[in-house]
Protein backbone atom coordinates (compact mmCIF):
# COMPACT_ATOMS: atom_id res chain seq x y z
CA UNK A 1 0.00 0.00 0.00
CA UNK A 2 1.03 3.81 -0.41
CA UNK A 3 2.21 6.31 1.59
CA UNK A 4 -0.13 9.17 0.97
CA UNK A 5 1.91 12.14 1.47
CA UNK A 6 0.12 16.00 1.44
CA UNK A 7 2.61 16.29 -2.51
CA UNK A 8 2.96 13.19 -4.68
CA UNK A 9 6.13 11.72 -3.68
CA UNK A 10 8.07 10.28 -7.04
CA UNK A 11 11.09 7.90 -7.20
CA UNK A 12 11.27 7.72 -3.53
CA UNK A 13 11.63 4.36 -1.54
CA UNK A 14 8.21 4.67 0.45
CA UNK A 15 9.81 3.91 4.16
CA UNK A 16 10.36 6.01 7.36
CA UNK A 17 14.22 7.06 7.74
CA UNK A 18 14.86 8.42 11.69
CA UNK A 19 16.35 11.18 12.34
CA UNK A 20 19.86 11.06 13.17
CA UNK A 21 22.74 12.45 15.44
CA UNK A 22 25.43 13.71 14.08
CA UNK A 23 28.14 12.46 16.62
CA UNK A 24 27.19 8.81 16.80
CA UNK A 25 29.47 6.93 18.88
CA UNK A 26 28.28 3.88 18.88
CA UNK A 27 25.38 2.41 16.93
CA UNK A 28 23.67 -0.22 19.63
CA UNK A 29 22.76 -0.47 23.09
CA UNK A 30 26.21 0.29 25.74
CA UNK A 31 26.53 -0.60 29.46
CA UNK A 32 29.21 0.76 31.05
CA UNK A 33 30.32 -0.14 34.67
CA UNK A 34 31.81 2.72 36.94
CA UNK A 35 32.84 1.68 40.33
CA UNK A 36 31.52 4.03 43.88
CA UNK A 37 33.06 2.48 46.32
CA UNK A 38 35.79 0.15 47.07
CA UNK A 39 36.85 -1.99 50.04
CA UNK A 40 38.70 -5.36 50.52
CA UNK A 41 36.42 -8.17 49.19
CA UNK A 42 33.79 -5.91 47.59
CA UNK A 43 32.40 -3.21 45.81
CA UNK A 44 29.60 -0.58 44.78
CA UNK A 45 29.32 0.48 41.24
CA UNK A 46 26.66 1.52 38.77
CA UNK A 47 25.88 0.19 35.71
CA UNK A 48 24.89 3.45 33.04
CA UNK A 49 22.91 1.32 30.08
CA UNK A 50 22.29 3.85 27.35
CA UNK A 51 19.83 2.96 24.50
CA UNK A 52 21.17 2.52 20.80
CA UNK A 53 20.79 6.16 19.43
CA UNK A 54 19.97 5.26 16.05
CA UNK A 55 17.27 2.65 17.43
CA UNK A 56 13.90 2.48 18.35
CA UNK A 57 12.43 3.46 22.37
CA UNK A 58 13.18 0.71 24.79
CA UNK A 59 10.49 -0.55 26.44
CA UNK A 60 10.67 -2.64 29.00
CA UNK A 61 13.98 -4.60 29.75
CA UNK A 62 16.12 -7.52 30.74
CA UNK A 63 20.09 -6.95 31.20
CA UNK A 64 21.99 -10.18 31.96
CA UNK A 65 25.18 -11.50 31.94
CA UNK A 66 27.64 -14.64 32.56
CA UNK A 67 30.67 -14.42 35.07
CA UNK A 68 31.51 -12.09 37.23
CA UNK A 69 30.80 -10.41 39.69
CA UNK A 70 28.72 -12.05 41.62
CA UNK A 71 26.11 -9.86 43.45
CA UNK A 72 25.11 -9.07 47.04
CA UNK A 73 22.66 -6.03 47.25
CA UNK A 74 21.21 -4.08 43.91
CA UNK A 75 19.25 -1.32 43.46
CA UNK A 76 17.08 0.57 40.62
CA UNK A 77 16.27 -2.85 39.52
CA UNK A 78 15.28 -6.55 40.44
CA UNK A 79 17.53 -9.06 39.98
CA UNK A 80 17.80 -12.65 39.77
CA UNK A 81 20.11 -15.81 38.92
CA UNK A 82 19.30 -18.90 36.69
CA UNK A 83 22.15 -21.02 36.44
CA UNK A 84 25.42 -19.08 35.90
CA UNK A 85 23.94 -16.16 34.49
CA UNK A 86 22.59 -12.96 36.24
CA UNK A 87 19.54 -11.09 34.92
CA UNK A 88 18.99 -7.35 36.24
CA UNK A 89 14.89 -6.11 35.27
CA UNK A 90 13.39 -2.55 35.29
CA UNK A 91 11.54 -1.04 37.96
CA UNK A 92 8.76 0.46 37.06
CA UNK A 93 9.93 4.46 37.78
CA UNK A 94 12.91 3.37 34.26
CA UNK A 95 11.20 0.62 32.24
CA UNK A 96 11.31 3.09 29.42
CA UNK A 97 14.95 4.16 27.86
CA UNK A 98 14.76 6.59 24.71
CA UNK A 99 16.79 6.40 21.78
CA UNK A 100 20.44 8.26 23.35
CA UNK A 101 19.21 8.33 27.06
CA UNK A 102 20.38 6.41 29.76
CA UNK A 103 19.57 4.60 33.03
CA UNK A 104 21.36 3.87 35.80
CA UNK A 105 21.25 1.31 38.04
CA UNK A 106 23.83 -0.17 40.83
CA UNK A 107 25.22 -3.12 42.58
CA UNK A 108 27.10 -4.27 45.84
CA UNK A 109 29.29 -6.97 43.47
CA UNK A 110 31.57 -9.56 46.24
CA UNK A 111 35.52 -9.72 45.04
CA UNK A 112 37.53 -7.11 43.29
CA UNK A 113 37.41 -4.84 41.17
CA UNK A 114 37.31 -5.42 37.53
CA UNK A 115 34.56 -7.31 37.06
CA UNK A 116 34.37 -9.69 34.33
CA UNK A 117 30.84 -9.82 32.74
CA UNK A 118 30.32 -12.04 29.54
CA UNK A 119 28.10 -11.97 26.65
CA UNK A 120 26.43 -9.31 27.87
CA UNK A 121 22.98 -8.79 26.67
CA UNK A 122 19.62 -6.29 26.71
CA UNK A 123 16.91 -7.66 25.58
CA UNK A 124 18.47 -10.64 24.18
CA UNK A 125 20.59 -8.36 21.98
CA UNK A 126 24.67 -8.15 22.34
CA UNK A 127 25.59 -4.81 23.84
CA UNK A 128 28.85 -2.79 23.49
CA UNK A 129 30.64 -3.49 27.00
CA UNK A 130 32.44 -0.36 29.42
CA UNK A 131 34.30 -0.68 32.32
CA UNK A 132 34.95 2.94 33.29
CA UNK A 133 34.10 4.56 29.80
CA UNK A 134 36.60 2.17 28.29
CA UNK A 135 35.33 -0.65 25.84
CA UNK A 136 36.41 -4.08 26.41
CA UNK A 137 33.72 -5.72 24.32
CA UNK A 138 32.46 -4.55 21.52
CA UNK A 139 29.36 -6.42 21.53
CA UNK A 140 27.85 -8.30 18.42
CA UNK A 141 27.77 -6.49 14.81
CA UNK A 142 28.05 -9.35 12.44
CA UNK A 143 30.05 -12.35 13.90
CA UNK A 144 27.77 -13.74 15.45
CA UNK A 145 23.72 -14.46 14.28
CA UNK A 146 20.80 -15.66 15.65
CA UNK A 147 20.96 -19.50 16.44
CA UNK A 148 24.74 -18.93 17.67
CA UNK A 149 24.51 -19.34 21.67
CA UNK A 150 27.28 -19.91 22.25
CA UNK A 151 28.64 -17.09 20.30
CA UNK A 152 31.36 -19.73 18.35
CA UNK A 153 30.39 -18.10 14.86
CA UNK A 154 28.65 -21.06 14.36
CA UNK A 155 25.30 -22.15 14.58
CA UNK A 156 25.84 -26.22 15.00
CA UNK A 157 25.21 -29.27 17.15
CA UNK A 158 26.37 -27.66 20.52
CA UNK A 159 24.02 -24.29 19.91
CA UNK A 160 21.24 -27.64 19.50
CA UNK A 161 22.42 -28.94 23.03
CA UNK A 162 22.18 -25.08 24.22
CA UNK A 163 18.47 -25.73 23.54
CA UNK A 164 17.55 -28.69 24.63
CA UNK A 165 19.63 -28.48 27.81
CA UNK A 166 17.23 -25.29 28.34
CA UNK A 167 14.32 -26.73 27.00
CA UNK A 168 10.70 -25.95 28.67
CA UNK A 169 12.57 -22.71 30.95
CA UNK A 170 12.72 -19.33 30.32
CA UNK A 171 16.66 -18.94 29.32
CA UNK A 172 17.31 -16.20 27.82
CA UNK A 173 19.68 -17.27 25.41
CA UNK A 174 18.19 -20.21 23.48
CA UNK A 175 14.63 -18.44 23.75
CA UNK A 176 15.46 -16.93 20.29
CA UNK A 177 12.16 -16.43 19.19
CA UNK A 178 11.02 -14.60 22.55
CA UNK A 179 8.26 -16.28 23.79
CA UNK A 180 9.70 -16.51 27.07
CA UNK A 181 9.80 -20.79 26.98
CA UNK A 182 12.42 -22.34 25.05
CA UNK A 183 10.64 -24.98 22.60
CA UNK A 184 10.20 -26.38 19.06
CA UNK A 185 9.84 -23.19 17.30
CA UNK A 186 13.51 -21.79 18.68
CA UNK A 187 14.95 -25.44 18.04
CA UNK A 188 13.32 -25.02 13.88
CA UNK A 189 14.86 -21.08 13.97
CA UNK A 190 18.22 -22.42 14.75
CA UNK A 191 18.09 -25.09 12.43
CA UNK A 192 17.24 -22.65 9.54
CA UNK A 193 20.02 -20.71 10.45
CA UNK A 194 22.69 -24.35 10.47
CA UNK A 195 26.09 -22.94 9.46
CA UNK A 196 28.49 -19.79 9.87
CA UNK A 197 27.16 -17.10 10.56
CA UNK A 198 28.11 -13.60 7.80
CA UNK A 199 31.67 -12.00 8.74
CA UNK A 200 32.31 -8.41 9.43
CA UNK A 201 35.67 -7.33 10.00
CA UNK A 202 35.78 -3.99 11.22
CA UNK A 203 39.10 -3.58 10.82
CA UNK A 204 39.21 -4.05 6.99
CA UNK A 205 35.97 -4.30 5.07
CA UNK A 206 37.16 -6.67 2.33
CA UNK A 207 38.90 -4.09 0.59
CA UNK A 208 42.71 -3.89 2.08
CA UNK A 209 41.43 -0.03 3.15
CA UNK A 210 39.16 -0.19 6.11
CA UNK A 211 36.42 0.19 4.47
CA UNK A 212 38.45 3.28 2.91
CA UNK A 213 38.54 4.37 -0.87
CA UNK A 214 41.72 4.15 -3.83
CA UNK A 215 43.25 6.80 -1.50
CA UNK A 216 43.42 5.60 1.39
CA UNK A 217 40.81 7.54 2.12
CA UNK A 218 37.79 5.87 5.22
CA UNK A 219 34.69 7.23 4.41
CA UNK A 220 34.66 10.16 5.34
CA UNK A 221 34.38 10.00 8.59
CA UNK A 222 38.20 9.77 10.59
CA UNK A 223 37.66 5.93 11.50
CA UNK A 224 38.50 2.74 10.67
CA UNK A 225 35.62 1.01 12.86
CA UNK A 226 33.34 1.38 10.82
CA UNK A 227 31.03 1.69 14.31
CA UNK A 228 32.86 5.07 15.05
CA UNK A 229 32.79 8.40 14.34
CA UNK A 230 30.25 10.63 13.20
CA UNK A 231 28.46 8.63 10.91
CA UNK A 232 28.35 4.84 11.09
CA UNK A 233 29.30 2.72 7.65
CA UNK A 234 26.95 -0.26 6.87
CA UNK A 235 29.35 -2.75 7.77
CA UNK A 236 29.02 -2.01 11.38
CA UNK A 237 26.31 -4.53 11.39
CA UNK A 238 27.72 -6.77 9.01
CA UNK A 239 29.47 -7.48 5.89
CA UNK A 240 28.98 -10.12 2.62
CA UNK A 241 30.39 -12.00 0.15
CA UNK A 242 33.51 -10.73 0.08
CA UNK A 243 32.33 -6.93 0.34
CA UNK A 244 32.69 -6.58 -3.34
CA UNK A 245 31.90 -2.43 -3.92
CA UNK A 246 31.90 -2.40 -7.50
CA UNK A 247 32.31 -3.65 -10.87
CA UNK A 248 35.94 -5.08 -11.78
CA UNK A 249 37.23 -3.88 -8.10
CA UNK A 250 36.64 -5.31 -4.64
CA UNK A 251 37.74 -1.48 -3.45
CA UNK A 252 36.06 1.80 -3.65
CA UNK A 253 37.31 3.74 -7.10
CA UNK A 254 36.29 6.07 -9.25
CA UNK A 255 35.04 8.32 -5.86
CA UNK A 256 32.76 5.72 -5.04
CA UNK A 257 32.31 5.68 -1.17
CA UNK A 258 31.22 4.07 1.29
CA UNK A 259 27.37 3.56 2.72
CA UNK A 260 26.92 5.40 5.91
CA UNK A 261 24.52 6.92 7.84
CA UNK A 262 24.41 9.82 6.29
CA UNK A 263 21.90 8.66 3.55
CA UNK A 264 19.41 8.39 6.25
CA UNK A 265 19.86 11.92 6.75
CA UNK A 266 19.72 12.83 3.34
CA UNK A 267 16.31 10.63 2.52
CA UNK A 268 15.04 12.26 5.83
CA UNK A 269 15.64 15.54 4.71
CA UNK A 270 13.42 14.48 1.32
CA UNK A 271 11.08 13.15 3.59
CA UNK A 272 10.73 16.32 5.32
CA UNK A 273 10.21 18.32 1.63
CA UNK A 274 7.52 16.31 0.92
CA UNK A 275 6.02 17.08 4.45
CA UNK A 276 6.61 13.14 5.51
CA UNK A 277 7.13 12.07 9.32
CA UNK A 278 10.36 10.51 10.27
CA UNK A 279 10.21 6.85 11.55
CA UNK A 280 13.05 4.39 13.38
CA UNK A 281 15.26 2.82 11.38
CA UNK A 282 14.48 -0.33 12.34
CA UNK A 283 11.01 0.52 10.50
CA UNK A 284 12.32 0.97 7.05
CA UNK A 285 13.96 -2.43 7.70
CA UNK A 286 11.10 -4.39 8.53
CA UNK A 287 8.96 -2.49 5.80
CA UNK A 288 11.58 -4.27 3.18
CA UNK A 289 11.17 -7.72 4.95
CA UNK A 290 7.13 -7.82 4.82
CA UNK A 291 7.37 -6.17 1.06
CA UNK A 292 9.49 -9.49 0.33
CA UNK A 293 12.41 -7.09 -1.30
CA UNK A 294 15.05 -9.22 1.34
CA UNK A 295 17.29 -12.45 0.45
CA UNK A 296 15.81 -13.91 3.88
CA UNK A 297 12.20 -13.90 5.23
CA UNK A 298 12.78 -12.85 8.77
CA UNK A 299 15.09 -10.50 10.10
CA UNK A 300 18.16 -12.09 12.22
CA UNK A 301 20.74 -9.57 14.35
CA UNK A 302 20.96 -6.40 12.97
CA UNK A 303 19.62 -7.20 9.11
CA UNK A 304 16.80 -4.02 10.35
CA UNK A 305 19.43 -1.80 10.83
CA UNK A 306 21.28 -2.72 7.52
CA UNK A 307 18.60 -3.31 5.51
CA UNK A 308 16.72 0.10 6.53
CA UNK A 309 19.63 2.43 5.52
CA UNK A 310 20.06 0.69 2.07
CA UNK A 311 16.96 1.28 1.06
CA UNK A 312 17.26 4.81 2.45
CA UNK A 313 20.22 5.41 0.35
CA UNK A 314 18.25 4.50 -2.71
CA UNK A 315 15.71 6.64 -1.60
CA UNK A 316 17.56 9.71 -1.28
CA UNK A 317 19.46 9.18 -4.41
CA UNK A 318 16.41 8.47 -6.35
CA UNK A 319 13.23 10.11 -4.84
CA UNK A 320 14.13 13.58 -6.25
CA UNK A 321 13.06 12.48 -9.88
CA UNK A 322 10.16 13.75 -11.12
CA UNK A 323 7.33 11.16 -12.92
CA UNK A 324 7.54 13.25 -16.27
CA UNK A 325 11.79 13.95 -16.24
CA UNK A 326 12.68 10.28 -15.08
CA UNK A 327 14.73 8.65 -17.41
CA UNK A 328 17.32 5.90 -16.11
CA UNK A 329 20.68 8.28 -17.57
CA UNK A 330 19.98 10.87 -14.91
CA UNK A 331 21.22 8.76 -12.05
CA UNK A 332 24.24 7.88 -14.36
CA UNK A 333 24.68 11.61 -14.87
CA UNK A 334 24.18 13.08 -11.50
CA UNK A 335 26.12 10.39 -9.88
CA UNK A 336 29.13 10.30 -12.35
CA UNK A 337 29.70 14.38 -11.68
CA UNK A 338 29.07 14.19 -7.99
CA UNK A 339 32.00 10.97 -7.78
CA UNK A 340 34.59 12.45 -10.62
CA UNK A 341 34.39 16.28 -10.95
CA UNK A 342 37.58 17.58 -8.72
CA UNK A 343 36.78 21.17 -8.68
CA UNK A 344 33.87 21.41 -5.51
CA UNK A 345 32.53 24.16 -6.93
CA UNK A 346 31.97 23.39 -10.38
CA UNK A 347 30.80 19.89 -9.09
CA UNK A 348 28.14 21.24 -6.80
CA UNK A 349 27.26 23.85 -9.60
CA UNK A 350 26.16 21.34 -11.86
CA UNK A 351 24.74 18.47 -8.96
CA UNK A 352 22.17 21.54 -8.22
CA UNK A 353 21.69 22.43 -11.98
CA UNK A 354 20.28 18.54 -12.72
CA UNK A 355 18.22 18.83 -9.67
CA UNK A 356 16.61 22.02 -10.58
CA UNK A 357 16.35 20.45 -14.50
CA UNK A 358 15.19 17.22 -13.10
CA UNK A 359 13.84 17.55 -9.64
CA UNK A 360 10.76 18.57 -8.36
CA UNK A 361 9.98 22.46 -8.17
CA UNK A 362 11.44 23.56 -5.08
CA UNK A 363 13.94 20.76 -4.16
CA UNK A 364 17.29 22.55 -4.98
CA UNK A 365 16.26 25.55 -3.36
CA UNK A 366 14.89 23.39 -0.28
CA UNK A 367 18.96 21.65 -0.06
CA UNK A 368 20.40 25.10 -0.27
CA UNK A 369 18.33 26.27 2.89
CA UNK A 370 18.72 23.99 4.76
CA UNK A 371 22.22 23.36 3.99
CA UNK A 372 21.82 20.01 3.00
CA UNK A 373 23.60 20.16 -0.16
CA UNK A 374 27.04 18.40 0.84
CA UNK A 375 24.59 15.43 2.39
CA UNK A 376 23.18 14.95 -1.02
CA UNK A 377 25.78 14.77 -2.57
CA UNK A 378 27.66 12.24 -0.30
CA UNK A 379 24.79 10.44 -0.57
CA UNK A 380 25.31 10.29 -4.28
CA UNK A 381 28.71 9.42 -4.03
CA UNK A 382 27.69 6.04 -1.92
CA UNK A 383 28.35 2.85 -3.79
CA UNK A 384 25.17 0.33 -3.54
CA UNK A 385 27.78 -2.78 -3.48
CA UNK A 386 29.74 -1.82 -0.43
CA UNK A 387 30.02 -4.37 2.12
CA UNK A 388 28.11 -6.92 -0.15
CA UNK A 389 24.60 -6.05 1.64
CA UNK A 390 22.62 -5.56 -1.84
CA UNK A 391 23.51 -9.17 -2.60
CA UNK A 392 23.37 -10.41 0.88
CA UNK A 393 20.90 -9.56 2.11
CA UNK A 394 18.45 -6.62 -0.46
CA UNK A 395 18.57 -9.13 -2.91
CA UNK A 396 14.95 -9.93 -2.84
CA UNK A 397 13.10 -11.65 -5.54
CA UNK A 398 9.75 -10.25 -5.90
CA UNK A 399 8.74 -10.24 -9.48
CA UNK A 400 7.77 -6.45 -11.40
CA UNK A 401 5.91 -6.76 -13.82
CA UNK A 402 6.11 -10.34 -14.49
CA UNK A 403 9.57 -9.43 -16.59
CA UNK A 404 12.37 -8.83 -13.86
CA UNK A 405 12.79 -8.97 -9.97
CA UNK A 406 13.65 -6.18 -7.75
CA UNK A 407 17.10 -6.78 -7.87
CA UNK A 408 17.51 -5.74 -11.24
CA UNK A 409 15.31 -2.70 -10.27
CA UNK A 410 17.80 -2.29 -7.67
CA UNK A 411 20.68 -1.64 -10.02
CA UNK A 412 19.07 1.73 -10.87
CA UNK A 413 21.98 3.69 -9.18
CA UNK A 414 24.95 0.88 -9.94
CA UNK A 415 26.51 2.37 -12.99
CA UNK A 416 28.92 0.60 -15.02
CA UNK A 417 32.74 0.54 -15.02
CA UNK A 418 32.72 4.12 -16.81
CA UNK A 419 30.10 5.23 -14.76
CA UNK A 420 28.40 6.56 -18.26
CA UNK A 421 25.98 3.86 -17.86
CA UNK A 422 23.02 3.02 -15.02
CA UNK A 423 21.51 -0.33 -14.67
CA UNK A 424 24.63 -2.56 -14.73
CA UNK A 425 25.35 -5.82 -12.95
CA UNK A 426 28.36 -6.29 -10.52
CA UNK A 427 30.86 -8.24 -12.52
CA UNK A 428 31.38 -6.80 -15.94
CA UNK A 429 29.78 -3.58 -18.22
CA UNK A 430 26.68 -5.38 -19.11
CA UNK A 431 22.93 -3.99 -18.52
CA UNK A 432 20.08 -5.26 -16.12
CA UNK A 433 18.34 -6.19 -19.26
CA UNK A 434 15.22 -7.52 -16.89
CA UNK A 435 15.32 -4.23 -15.27
CA UNK A 436 15.00 -2.42 -18.58
CA UNK A 437 11.83 -3.96 -19.90
CA UNK A 438 10.00 -2.66 -16.51
CA UNK A 439 8.02 0.11 -17.95
CA UNK A 440 8.83 3.31 -16.13
CA UNK A 441 5.31 3.45 -13.95
CA UNK A 442 6.03 -0.14 -12.67
CA UNK A 443 9.67 1.31 -12.14
CA UNK A 444 7.74 4.42 -9.92
CA UNK A 445 5.47 1.84 -7.91
CA UNK A 446 8.27 -0.06 -7.17
CA UNK A 447 10.01 2.81 -5.05
CA UNK A 448 6.80 4.34 -4.15
CA UNK A 449 5.16 0.82 -3.03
Amino acid sequence: MKLESKRSLSWAVAVAVPALCTGLVHAQHSVDFQMTNEWDGGYNADIILKADPGGSTVNSWTLSWMGTPEIAYFWNCTHSEQGDRNFFENVHYNETIQPGSSVTLGFTGIGSWPPAPMDVRLNGETVMVMIEGDVVDHGDHGSHCMGDIDADGFVDGEDIALILSAWNTSDERADLDGSTIVDGADLTMALSMWGECPHDDHADDGDGHGGGDDDGHDGGDGHDDPCMGEFTKITCWGDFHGSNHNSHEDELVGGRTAITTEAMIAYNNLRAFFELPALALEDVGQWAFDEALTNNSQAWGNDLKGVGLWYAMQGAKVGWITDEAYDPQILADIQRTARLVEDEVEMTALVMDMVREFGRAGYADYLEANGMVETFINTLRMEPHYGGWMHGRTHGFRSIEGVAINHDINHLTVLSWDQMDPFMNDTFDWPQWDALDVSDSGVIEYFQS
